[in-house]
């Protein structure tokens, strides 16, 4: 399919699947997508869709997939998101959204997926992410500022958490603890500050550690190197320096403060230097 979206679909109201993956799409999402009631599958990803996203999205309450990446979307998430409580995947990741995410992700208690990575969203982290079963949060690449909210803690079956690269402030929330099931916990080139709580050491199913180009300060060699976490396979930090900022023997990837100057090690071998 070439060209836009035709307004015309909004009279399948019986149609519960629609995957537009890569078809040259254009232009916005019209408003009468809302009366697609059977929907419960929207994917429509590597198009080169624009405009906001249609409010009357949160009339879809069948949905439990809405999958558009690497479009050209801007604006703000309609808070209406918030009425898709069986939504279990959504992913706008990679467009240029703007503004907060909006308070009323809380009220969608089946999400286990989702991915805001890659757009321009701005303001804190709602605290009511807390409210939801998420298994991943990927918000990697965005503007993102305030502190972590501590209720991720409660969050205790996400697996992978990602807010590398925005302008998160503040201390690293001892709630992180709570997080047991975490395998990757994605914290680097953020402004965070502090010393490393210490129930960083019960997160003992990790795989991932990245903590780099932050101004956190604390020993992982007492958290995490003199400790038993059989999968980890990736510590990054600033370790580098005398004396460095975050003790690390066992870390993968070391930097200085300023970030500019990296050494690579495998085995506690080193491998390479930037």
């Amino acid at each position: 399919m070439i060209g836009t979206f035709p307004s015309e679909f909004g009279s399948l109201t019986a149609l519960s699947s629609l995957s537009l993956y890569s078809t040259l799409l254009t232009g916005r999402l019209p408003s009468e997508l809302g009366r697609m009631a059977a929907l419960s599958e929207l994917w429509m990803s590597e198009n080169m869709l624009t405009g906001p996203l249609p409010s009357e999205l949160g009339l879809l309450t069948a949905l439990t997939f809405l999958v558009v990446q690497a479009n050209m979307l801007t604006g703000m998430l309609p808070s209406e998101l918030g009425r898709l409580s069986v939504l279990g995947l959504l992913d706008f990741s990679w467009n240029s959204l703007t503004r907060r995410i909006p308070s009323e992700v809380g009220r969608m208690t089946s999400i286990y997926t989702l991915g805001l990575s890659g757009n321009s969203l701005t303001g804190p982290l709602p605290s009511e992410l807390g409210l939801t079963t998420t298994y991943m949060l990927d918000l990697q690449e965005n503007q993102l500022s305030g502190t972590l909210p501590s209720e991720l803690g409660l969050l205790t079956g996400i697996w992978r958490l990602n807010v590398t690269s925005n302008s998160l402030t503040g201390t690293l929330p001892s709630e992180v603890g709570l997080m047991t099931g975490l395998t990757a916990l994605d914290l680097g080139s953020n402004s965070l500050t502090g010393t490393l709580p210490s129930e960083l050491g019960r997160l003992s199913n990790l795989v991932s550690l990245v903590l780099v180009n932050n101004s956190v300060i604390g020993s992982l060699d007492t958290l995490i190197c003199d400790q038993s976490f059989p999968n980890l396979d990736i510590i990054s930090a600033n370790c580098l320096g005398n004396p460095p900022d975050v003790p690390c023997s066992c870390c993968t990837e070391c930097c200085d403060e300023s970030g500019t100057s990296c050494e690579w090690f495998e085995n506690k071998t080193l491998l390479f230097t930037k």
